[in-house]
């Protein structure tokens, strides 16, 4: 198998994109779609309609981004009648379109090529403005086309003892994905036909071995892989520049698949809110 740093494939141009360190972001694209979740929603509602201590959860999100400064524009892509109290947060609102990359594109309908989006899903009840923020210098510092989060498990278990994620382990460290990405409009573009493929391609090994590499997945499966080789790899896919952004904040990756999740979330909350009100606190975390 050819080596990512060596093999031809997609010409990566070097050279970072123009200011972005210095560019807030303008646009935030909010996924609150997908199918309806009765074990965590009353209606026919996606789970991130679940209700926590009597909110949304996807509005615990959206007051980390309007919290969040540089973050100006607020998409929500979801249901068409988006309940009144979410939908006054947004700038504007899409249909959910009935696939995850879809409703992606959807949400960054009308952005020009070379414009940067954050991407967040809405079932992360902890996010505070302090963790956006932590993402957006990390990933920024990463000059990247598409920048994404990750957390290691110290920091996780650390904040929330007990957590319930899937951690891999890299000869960096043990992390875990979050679930806020920086990317530019034209590398999703550009990107869009590979994520579909590994997407179709993700229960069959064989598949995935092409698309990646067997020295990749053998490295990834005996924990000897380095985030920079993944890197390398995903570029020579791609052509992008596609980094992992390391956040210390774990509430980009604290998100909600079970009841059991949203009900150690409420504790959570409770916790911090309680902590926050403490005689000299200056904000508690998760």
């Amino acid at each position: 198998m050819p080596d990512a740093r060596t093999a031809a494939g997609p010409r990566v141009d070097e050279r970072p994109p123009a200011g972005l360190s210095d560019v807030p972001v303008a646009t935030a694209v909010v996924l609150a779609g997908g199918r309806p979740d009765p074990l965590l929603t009353d209606a026919a509602l996606p789970k991130a309609f679940a209700a926590l201590r009597g909110r949304p959860m996807v509005q615990f999100v959206l007051d980390a981004l309007r919290a969040t400064d540089g973050v100006g524009r607020i998409v929500i892509v979801g249901p068409p009648m988006l309940p009144a109290a979410v939908a006054a947060y947004a700038d504007a609102t899409v249909p959910d379109q009935g696939h995850l990359l879809d409703n992606i594109e959807a949400g960054l309908g009308g952005l020009a090529a070379d414009a940067y989006a954050l991407v967040a899903a809405a079932d992360l009840p902890l996010l505070t403005a302090r963790g956006v923020t932590a993402f957006l210098e990390a990933a920024r510092a990463l000059r990247a086309d598409i920048a994404y989060g990750i957390v290691s498990r110290t920091d996780v278990l650390r904040a929330c003892p007990g957590a319930r994620k899937t951690f891999v382990r890299l000869r960096d460290g043990v992390f875990t994905g979050g679930s806020l990405v920086l990317l530019r409009r034209g590398a999703f573009d550009r990107v869009r036909p590979i994520l579909a493929g590994a997407i179709a391609a993700r229960k069959r090994p064989w598949d995935l071995a092409r698309l990646f590499g067997i020295r990749t997945l053998a490295e990834l499966v005996t924990g000897r892989l380095r985030i920079a080789s993944l890197e390398a790899r995903a570029a020579h896919i791609t052509g992008l520049r596609v980094r992992a952004a390391v956040c210390p904040e774990p509430e980009i990756a604290l998100d909600v698949d079970r009841a059991e999740d949203l009900a150690a979330m409420a504790q959570w909350l409770e916790a911090r809110e309680i902590a926050s009100r403490a005689p000299g606190a200056a904000g508690a975390r998760p």
